[in-house]
């Protein structure tokens, strides 16, 4: 998990691999967990260490008590750092209750990764989105979608789409990214709420990120930027409607200053399902 983990959030930066003292398979609810989170690792394989005890690694990380006892010294290796996390392979119980513990292990080294990276690359960053971050955009969005609670759109976005859009909007409506090492991992845009000039100031708005980046503060830096920026334009409010089972982005916008104005119940068809819509605000 902790490779699967590493590889999503900094592939770009790192060449990860992972090693046991003994190869068992890789359990399948781990790749159960990981899935969840955004992370494909049905691919990946078990391996032993001393097919990697060579090689010249900047740092070996053992993730366990009993490898931290049992790993051998890699004597190429830069730096050795011990991270304690349960085996959740050594679960018992039910397969409910197995899965428990694996998605308690896996949100702690998701989170342990994360800190270690911010420290290691550096702290995430805000800007207005250009047309080459299109690509990046759409994939985001596309994540979006298919997650299925977080927008009524289900056509999948094409970064042409995305091209067209940001130059329609042009400054009065920007979109705002967040990065991280040099990888857009989050965005947030807006557009009218109304077409009537009493409404001229009030923007309706969406904000996603990346599953492999989702718990790192990306939403709220993505929200902020964007409520900043709306204001320096003269914008006097930031509305959005978030479903109901969207809890994440309902505990976001609440951290960020937003209050609930109330609940449009059937307010629009996701398949052949009803969905009811949190309608939220904030004054800029």
């Amino acid at each position: 998990m902790a490779e699967g983990f590493l590889r999503a959030l900094a592939g770009e930066r790192f060449e990860a691999a992972s090693a046991g003292t003994e190869a068992r398979g890789v359990n399948p609810l781990a790749v159960r967990v990981m899935a969840e989170s955004g992370v494909d690792i049905s691919g990946h394989t078990s391996k032993t260490l001393d097919r990697f005890i060579g090689d010249p690694w900047d740092r070996v990380i053992t993730v366990c008590e009993g490898a931290n006892e049992a790993c051998p010294i890699f004597p190429a290796a830069a730096t050795r750092l011990h991270w304690s996390f349960d085996d959740p392979s050594a679960a018992s119980g039910t397969e409910a209750e197995r899965l428990a513990v694996f998605r308690r292990v896996r949100d702690a080294i998701k989170a342990t990764i994360v800190s270690w990276l911010a420290r290691t690359t550096g702290a995430i960053s805000t800007r207005l989105a250009t047309a080459a971050d299109a690509e990046a955009i759409a994939a985001i969005y596309n994540e979006g979608i298919a997650d299925g609670i977080a927008t009524f759109e289900t056509e999948p976005r094409t970064a042409e789409r995305i091209v067209a859009q940001l130059a329609d909007k042009r400054d009065r409506y920007p979109t705002v990214v967040v990065e991280r090492a040099g990888r857009v991992i989050a965005w947030a845009s807006a557009g009218a709420y109304r077409t009537r000039p009493a409404y001229a100031g009030v923007a309706e708005h969406s904000v996603y990120v990346a599953r492999a980046a989702r718990g790192v503060g990306a939403g709220r830096a993505a929200l902020e930027a964007l409520c900043r920026a709306y204001a320096e334009r003269g914008f006097w409010k930031i509305v959005s409607r978030i479903f109901p089972e969207n809890t994440a982005s309902l505990a976001l916008h609440e951290r960020c200053g937003f209050r609930v104005v109330g609940v449009y119940q059937r307010h629009g068809k996701l398949g052949d399902e009803f969905r009811d819509c949190v309608i939220v605000e904030k004054l800029l």
